[in-house]
């Protein structure tokens, strides 16, 4: 006969038990012990990672697409960079300050045609760059 430690939740009980019983139960014990470590030290790792600035991979996400829209991003601002300042600014309270053409066009005193007419031109422009 062997003797086992079990916890109750409160108190240590020693149970008797026989050889076989206490072998296997110190090897469930074992391997308990060695799979938390590894939970342990993998989320620690992580937590490390993370605190330092790492990003951790997402598998959903698709790398070969990622390189491609950061390819047509780098050339968008390429061709971009080609635009007079006062196209860029055009561009960019239209498309990014979402600033109404109507606003623009009483801004400058000219009509709302105008500048729908001066914002075809340059994204033509940019098309015609892009190519």
């Amino acid at each position: 006969m062997a003797v086992i430690r079990v916890h109750d939740g409160m108190n240590n009980i020693d149970v008797e038990v026989t050889e076989e019983f206490a072998a296997a139960y110190a090897e469930m014990e074992r391997l308990e012990r060695l799979t938390e470590r590894k939970e342990t030290r993998r989320h620690q790792s992580l937590d490390k990672s993370m605190e330092h600035g790492f990003d951790v991979a997402d598998p959903s996400e698709n790398t070969f697409e990622k390189i491609e829209q950061s390819e047509r991003n780098r050339q968008l601002y390429q061709a971009i960079s080609h635009l007079s300042p006062e196209q860029q600014k055009l561009l960019f309270e239209v498309y990014f300050e979402y600033i109404p053409q109507v606003e623009i066009a009483r801004r400058e005193g000219v009509s709302k045609f105008a500048i729908n007419k001066r914002l075809s031109r340059i994204l033509a422009k940019l098309k015609k760059n892009l190519q």
